[in-house]
């Protein structure tokens, strides 16, 4: 039925005023995503945080025994062959670190290839008396260190050298030389202690008879270049070979060709200080005997002619001759017995060189008398 009644005003004494409605503030897209991204940063540096506090509780890394380089099959240890790491081990057979554990373990040997860095378990050491590791073979080998006056220590990387033989009459013998470069491990400053196989342990028992010595050693620099320091010591060992060789036979080769069946080679020094105005192959010459002057310890002798001598074979200062072996034992001991290198005078054309020699004799023992 409708309400035909006529609507009333409201009393403005009575009726509350309308309130608009309240208006939500919305922060930008931007700020949105800044702030979400912020968030999960958080999130994240306090997951990783948590994480490494959780793992570093947990976490049972232990210092272990590893390879310092690379050891063959056979390397007998050293200290310097050994160094630490730490590691998360399970059951992992290991030797742990301490400061004795270097020294403890030098002289015991690998019996397979460990890499650099690998641990060390005592599964892999045996003592090196046993010798045999698969095919090695153990070696001792005498090592001359004279080169080396400051001396040579195991671990030092050293040039392994001929000590070559010095010419003589019996032959011209051969220059020193670098043969090879190692390392000296296993070594107790008069030998080295090798594990080799078979073929190069041969080559090593046989080398000090082949030498006829020693093989003698020189450490390589730190930082020098072995190759370079072996080819100069090789050239400077061969000139002085060489040089050591013509004084010993400085007629040239055709002085070998001279020799006779029955007959030795002897090379006597001269001394020329009585020829001021020197002395010349082919002359003819007193050979004379220096003298000894008086001391505490005898009477001396004076200065005498010994003999005349054709000088057929002489150069600065050598005399060359080729002598029945009675004569030849006389020339080789001639310095010997004289105490010093017999001294030469030359013999003028038409000298009679027996009265020369009459006089000068005559001459030097009234000299030696009044002395």
């Amino acid at each position: 039925m409708p309400d035909d009644r006529e609507a009333m005003p409201a009393d403005p004494a009575t009726s509350v005023p309308a309130v608009p409605p309240r208006r939500r503030r919305r922060l930008p897209m931007w700020a949105r995503r800044t702030l979400a991204g912020m968030s999960g940063t958080a999130l994240m540096a306090a997951s990783v945080t948590g994480f490494w506090w959780t793992a570093a509780a947990f976490d049972e890394r232990t210092p272990v025994v590893v390879a310092a380089r690379d050891l063959p099959a056979g390397h007998v240890l050293s200290a310097s062959d050994l160094t630490s790491a730490e590691v998360l081990l399970d059951d992992i057979p290991h030797i742990a670190w301490t400061a004795d554990a270097p020294g403890a373990l030098a002289g015991l040997a690998v019996d397979s290839l460990v890499p650099a860095g690998s641990l060390i378990g005592t599964h892999l050491l045996v003592e090196p008396s046993q010798g045999a590791f698969g095919n090695a073979l153990e070696v001792v080998v005498p090592v001359d260190a004279s080169l080396a006056p400051s001396g040579v220590g195991e671990g030092d990387n050293v040039l392994l050298i001929d000590p070559g033989v010095a010419p003589s009459s019996a032959g011209a013998g051969r220059p020193r030389s670098v043969i090879r470069t190692l390392r000296l491990d296993s070594f107790d400053g008069s030998a080295m202690r090798l594990f080799v196989p078979p073929a190069q342990w041969v080559w090593w028992r046989a080398l000090p008879a082949e030498l006829g010595a020693s093989p003698m050693v020189l450490p390589v620099p730190l930082g020098g270049d072995p190759e370079s320091l072996a080819a100069e010591l090789d050239r400077l060992w061969a000139a002085g070979h060489d040089a050591e060789v013509a004084a010993l036979s400085p007629f040239g080769d055709q002085w070998r060709t001279q020799s006779v069946p029955g007959r030795l080679e002897v090379i006597v020094p001269l001394d020329l200080s009585l020829v001021p105005s020197g002395i010349a192959e082919g002359d003819l010459a007193l050979l004379v005997d220096p003298g000894a002057p008086r001391d505490g310890t005898g009477d001396g002798r004076p200065r005498s002619v010994l003999r005349s001598v054709r000088l057929d074979h002489y150069r600065d200062g050598m005399l060359g001759i080729w002598a029945e072996p009675a004569e030849w034992v006389w020339w080789r001991s001639l310095p010997a017995r004289l105490g010093a290198a017999p001294m030469v005078l030359r013999v003028p054309d038409g000298t009679d060189t027996a009265a020369m020699a009459d006089v000068l004799d005559e001459q030097w023992h009234q000299a030696w008398e009044r002395g």
